[in-house]
């Protein structure tokens, strides 16, 4: 507040009945007031300027406290408080938000938290086996027995008692580790103090066991496993689990061993192509919308035989089988055993007037169509050799008989020559018997 004058000795305001006692932050008609209770009673002025300040003060602080609480009313009330006006109805998300301002309101529909444990328990040991608890009441017992009740409860109301609070899927630990606050929901008597002990039935009998922490920390180790009761030990299921890991552990030894003879020793290529499972292909009809797995191009002519999507174009499946016969001739090469059961198996299945597996048939009809083809074509050619062939041997007789002309003219000269060198060779003997 703003005061008009500087306060005095005597209390609120200045001087005795002088300047206003009151600034600008209350209202006219309280400062008026104040101003002329001052001015009349002279004795008693400060009374009432001072609830005239009292009430000035109550209007600042209500102020206050409205302008401090109208955002949050205003961040609840997304509607302008149109729900809330009487008579109007409500729905569960009003009744919702209007629970979420409550202090203590819980969220979500699961059961309220549990209260906290003392970390105490009666047993060393514990295991749950069906509907059943077994218990170590010692450290050296060996054995575990069936728990019948502690304090009076038995495994039901144990069980339906941890189900009333904290997660559902826990109740077992909450009994394990938190016995007390189970005893706590259930209404039952727990112990007060630690070394305080409590009633358990068992099979053998009834016990009265104290309650401490040492026997908590045993528990907690190993409730999970069992605690090395029997009970909850499973030979069959065991030895189901070992089997199972024995077979895994088989099949990992057998596959990585064959892997390493394959990459030492080698593999046989197949007799056909397969695809990428190592399935056969087949020649199919003519799939135009159909891509070709290996250039990618349009209209494929094989497919797999077992359903696979893998196809291939026509190109690609003779260059394919090429790459195999060379493939598989190099193998033969190198294992010439393996041919030969190839083909005591190929002269078996002909007997028996079965069909090969392999592509052999198609590509013996293919070739025999090349051969065919090639056979034609060199029969032309041979037949066009054979004509050009008759020329050459005519026109070789027409020069045989020519020369065969010129052999006889030429003996004829030589026989004429003889015969005037004889003519001769007689003249002069004639001449040499004259003379």
């Amino acid at each position: 507040l703003k005061l008009g004058a500087p306060p005095s000795h005597s209390g609120l305001g200045g001087a005795r009945g002088r300047g206003p006692i009151f600034g600008p932050a209350c209202s006219p008609a309280l400062h008026r007031q104040a101003n002329m209770a001052s001015t009349r009673f002279p004795d008693r002025p400060r009374a009432a300027a001072a609830r005239s300040m009292l009430r000035c003060t109550q209007g600042l602080l209500l102020a206050l406290l409205l302008a401090q609480t109208q955002p949050a009313a205003g961040s609840v009330n997304i509607d302008g408080g149109r729900s809330q006006l009487p008579g109007m109805k409500q729905d569960m998300f009003d009744r919702a938000q209007r629970e979420k301002g409550k202090p203590g309101a819980r969220m979500g529909k699961g059961p309220p938290d549990c209260p906290k444990s003392d970390k105490m328990s009666p047993f060393f040991g514990l295991a749950f086996v069906g509907k059943e608890m077994f218990i170590k009441m010692n450290s050296t017992d060996e054995q575990c027995t069936r728990l019948l009740t502690i304090g009076g409860a038995n495994y039901t109301v144990l069980a339906n008692a941890s189900r009333t609070c904290g997660p559902a899927g826990e109740w077992k630990k909450r009994i394990a580790e938190e016995l007390s606050a189970v005893f706590f929901q259930a209404g039952l008597d727990w112990v007060k103090n630690e070394n305080d002990t409590i009633e358990i039935v068992t099979e053998d009998g009834t016990f009265e066991i104290p309650v401490d922490e040492a026997r908590y920390a045993g528990m907690s180790a190993c409730w999970a496993k069992g605690c090395d009761c029997e009970q909850a030990q499973n030979p069959t299921g065991k030895a189901i689990l070992l089997t199972f890991l024995a077979i895994a552990v088989g099949g990992l030894f057998f596959d990585s061993l064959k892997m390493t003879w394959k990459k030492f020793k080698g593999e046989k290529p197949p007799r056909h192509v397969q695809c990428k499972k190592a399935h056969r292909l087949e020649e199919v009809k003519l799939a135009a919308r159909h891509l070709c797995d290996v250039c990618g191009k349009s209209g494929t002519c094989y497919a797999c035989t077992s359903g696979c999507p893998y196809d291939m174009c026509k190109v690609c499946y003779k260059e394919a089988k090429k790459k195999l016969k060379t493939e598989l001739q190099e193998w033969y090469e190198k294992h010439p055993e393996d041919k030969a059961k190839d083909e005591e198996k190929k002269k078996e299945k002909k007997k028996k007037g079965e069909k090969d597996g392999s592509d052999d048939d198609a590509d013996t009809k293919e070739s025999k169509a090349d051969s065919e083809a090639e056979s034609t074509s060199k029969a032309e050619s041979e037949s066009g050799k054979a004509e050009s062939g008759k020329e050459d041997a005519e026109s070789g007789k027409e020069t045989a008989e020519s020369e065969s002309g010129k052999a006889e003219s030429g003996k004829e000269e030589a026989e004429s020559g003889k015969e005037a060198e004889s003519k001769e060779e007689e003249d002069e003997e004639d001449g040499a018997k004259e003379s």
